[in-house]
């Protein structure tokens, strides 16, 4: 077989290959293994796909019809497995039920589908070819693609949402834990989501079938961002561990009937202040509890419901004015600015900045230079 080599498809065959390499890489990395299963099987998924626009590109098709409908289509699965995957990082304990096999029974639909095509002799795989698939399943299997895609990103993107706003509710610095790449990932596959119902919308209205079609482009930078960034997440199985089921996040914690006790609330105030809890840079709700001997559901919702913020948001508010009082203090002169962060309870540069400048409007420097 001669294939026709040119660069999109040398790029499109060096996307596949890291794909498949980086899908090995990801089964093998020891933090975030359970998940790292599903989002390595994603990534295997999204390679195969690509092997469509390869074939097509490199000439493969042309020479050797046969490989037509080769059973490496798994579009429907995209979109439950950044589901699950999102799952077993976010919720404690979270384990794949026998429930779940259900989301999965469209890909193994669309398997088999490619399999009893594949078994079947090259005349019957062309008429089907030209006289159902490219007029009618073809388009439905891409649309019901993205359709799939699109619910099951709605669905991930909301336990993401709910997993932050439980875990500033939990823990005093988040941001190795905030899941930021998570987020990256799911605003390109509704871009991926968006490039298919483009592709759909052109073959329906215009019959326009590129030689290289949108949606795989897009696929190929998505495998890359998803490969990268699941090699490099940082591991959140002890976060998770330490996120109690019965914190809750604050919208719940506020629709609390009971009115909390303001002497309580004051009580924890006091605490914090005398004792400086604020400056143990990654002191959780839990160890903080256990200095006024309540659960840690209980001192989360009289901080939601007295002070009207979350724990994290409690606690910075400490930080910032310790480091305020710091930066005007002849004492500390030698301290530098990542220095005087330190002393007061930040752990990180960019958690100080962020904090900083979103408590006060403006950056650290800004502030020592108009102090």
């Amino acid at each position: 077989m001669n294939l026709t080599l040119n660069i999109p498809g040398m790029v499109v065959f060096a996307l596949i290959s890291s794909g498949l390499f980086a899908s090995i890489l990801l089964l093998l990395k020891r933090e975030n293994r359970i998940a790292n299963r599903y989002l390595a099987l994603l990534v295997f998924f999204l390679s195969l796909w690509l092997f469509d626009t390869f074939f097509r590109m490199a000439g493969v098709y042309e020479q050797e019809p046969k490989f037509y409908f080769l059973p490496i289509y798994f579009s429907f699965g995209f979109g439950p497995l950044i589901y699950v995957y999102t799952l077993q990082l976010t919720k404690k304990e979270f384990h794949f039920s026998p429930r779940l096999i259900f989301h999965f029974l469209p890909v193994w639909i669309q398997f088999l589908f490619y399999v009893h095509l594949q078994i079947k002799d090259y005349s019957y795989r062309r008429e089907f070819w030209l006289e159902i698939h490219r007029p009618y399943t073809y388009d439905i299997e891409l649309a019901l693609s993205f359709l799939l895609l699109l619910i099951y990103l709605l669905g991930s993107r909301k336990q993401v949402v709910r997993y932050r706003k439980k875990i500033e509710n939990s823990f005093s610095d988040v941001d190795r834990i905030t899941l930021s790449w998570l987020n990256k990932l799911q605003l390109a596959l509704f871009i991926l989501s968006f490039f298919w119902l483009f592709e759909t919308i052109a073959r329906l209205a215009w019959n326009v079938y590129p030689v290289t079609p949108y949606s795989s482009l897009t696929i190929g930078f998505i495998l890359l961002l998803i490969a990268i960034g699941g090699i490099l997440q940082k591991d959140v199985s002890r976060t998770t561990e330490d996120l109690s089921d019965e914190i809750l996040d604050t919208k719940a914690l506020q629709e609390f009937d009971e009115e909390v006790d303001p002497e309580e609330v004051k009580r924890i105030v006091s605490i914090l202040i005398k004792q400086e809890l604020f400056l143990i840079p990654d002191i959780t709700l839990k160890d903080f509890s256990e200095h006024f001997r309540l659960s840690p559901r209980e001192t989360s919702r009289l901080i939601n419901r007295g002070l009207d913020m979350t724990f994290i948001d409690f606690i910075n508010q400490y930080r910032v004015a310790r480091f305020k009082e710091l930066a005007s203090s002849k004492k500390v002169e030698h301290l530098s600015l990542l220095g005087l962060a330190y002393e007061s309870g930040f752990n990180s540069k960019s958690t100080f900045n962020r904090v900083f400048k979103k408590m006060e409007g403006k950056s650290p420097s800004s502030f020592l230079k108009e102090s």
